[in-house]
């Protein structure tokens, strides 16, 4: 017999686990394209890092409804209401994101790549946390049957 804790949590770790593979490769995606943007480009860090994020976050919206939270994307709701959640959300992570890189570059005068890039990854990892809980929160809800379900997939 499997623990009521256990049976609470499943939903929740599928939808992590799945969270986690589209994050790693929007994460990726996201660093690389910054670097590129900051160091090839010549773009200032804080634009190097928004439109970095911009581009990381659209593929991870199409990640994150047709897999991640797939099972919590109500038909009945517009897809428009999903995306105008998605960027309200997204612009606070952004936000969130650009505060350790620009507090690296602006106050603290650390303007290597290898500052740029460890700055971007704590903004990053700081944002996904309030994204995580963002979009189960507001953005992709499903009755608790619905997820439930899902986890046993």
């Amino acid at each position: 017999m499997v623990s009521p804790l256990v049976d609470r949590l499943r939903p929740i770790a599928s939808e992590l686990f799945k969270f986690v593979i589209v994050g790693g490769f929007c994460f990726v995606l996201d660093t690389v394209l910054a670097y590129l943007l900051r160091f090839e480009v010549g773009l200032g860090p804080t634009t190097a890092k928004a439109l970095s994020t911009i581009i990381a976050t659209a593929v991870s919206y199409v990640g994150n409804r047709l897999w991640s939270f797939a099972h919590r994307v109500d038909e009945d709701r517009s897809q428009g209401q999903d995306i105008s959640l998605y960027a309200v959300i997204n612009l606070i992570g952004l936000v969130i994101t650009l505060i350790p890189v620009d507090i690296a570059h602006y106050l603290l005068s650390a303007t290597s790549p290898v500052a740029f890039t460890i700055s971007g990854i704590i903004g990053t990892g700081f944002a996904t946390v309030f994204r995580f809980w963002a979009y189960r929160r507001f953005v992709f809800r499903s009755a608790p049957e619905l997820a439930e379900r899902a986890a046993l997939v």
